[in-house]
């Protein structure tokens, strides 16, 4: 929804308020702009401010360097260049800022320095919807160098699916890919080349892992899934469960569940 003009006045002048001006302030310095030299009158008006205050108004922005009076009769009044008028108040913003920053990084430093001395390790991970998941994979799939390696229950053949094509490409580049299918799994749907070692095995779990350092977890209907880097302890973890059952299972007829095989 776009903002009415009303809505954009309100932000502006918020702003202006949050650079140290009051109020009124606000809005006769907002009803200068772009206006040239105008009268005290025709400030009151088009900001709707009491006339009654106008002049001590404009005389306190003069003072704050916001304002230009001419002081012939009648007084004139145009509003300086914003971009010169602020520029003190942004210097002292941003040196503000970057103290802030600083005190963060303290709190933080001392916060990891706490949990260490626990034994305690704060990490986090990404949680991914449907359409994010599968633009994630695509984009994983595509900066592997060597390896990937599946996992895919009997809902996973939906999830194949929608990343074979970019599997393939990077089949084309010389990535090994392992798929470790479960026994209900149904992939009739799905053509795989040769190239891709197969084997059957009991899965619960839909997973992908990219060169063995960082891995996408799948909840059961592909609507979440979770994805975590070489940081996370347990990835490694993972990796050697899969490379054990890999080991463990062998080589399956996976043409006996419907998943067909073509040429390179």
């Amino acid at each position: 929804m776009m903002s009415t003009d009303g809505d954009v006045n309100n932000e502006v002048l918020g702003g202006l308020e949050e650079l140290g001006l009051s109020k009124y302030e606000a809005s006769a310095y907002y009803s200068l702009l772009g206006k040239g030299m105008i009268s005290a009158t025709e400030i009151a008006y088009s900001s709707n401010l009491p006339r009654t205050k106008i002049y001590f108004i404009l005389k306190k922005l003069e003072k704050k360097k916001l304002v230009f009076i001419n002081y012939q009769k009648p007084l004139m009044f145009r509003a300086l260049s914003p971009k010169d008028s602020f520029s003190h108040i942004l210097c002292k913003y941003e040196t503000r800022v970057k103290s802030l920053k600083k005190i963060i990084e303290s709190l933080q430093q001392i916060n990891e320095n706490g949990l260490k001395n626990k034994g305690i390790e704060e990490k986090k991970y990404l949680v991914l919807n449907q359409f994010s998941t599968d633009s994630k994979i695509t984009d994983l799939i595509k900066k592997t160098n060597e390896s990937i390696d599946i996992s895919l229950n009997h809902w996973g053949n939906v999830i194949l699916n929608a990343s074979k094509d970019e599997i393939l490409k990077a089949i084309y580049r010389g990535v090994k890919v392992r798929i470790l299918f479960d026994f209900m799994c149904r992939a009739d749907s799905i053509i795989l080349p040769n190239a891709i070692d197969k084997k059957s095995s009991k899965i619960s779990t839909n997973m992908f892992i990219f060169d063995n350092n960082s891995m996408i977890i799948i909840n059961n209907d592909g609507t979440k899934s979770a994805y975590f880097d070489s940081h996370e302890i347990f990835v490694p973890t993972l990796v050697n469960q899969f490379n054990d059952n890999w080991v463990k299972v062998e080589t399956s007829i996976l043409e006996d569940n419907n998943v067909e095989s073509i040429n390179l």
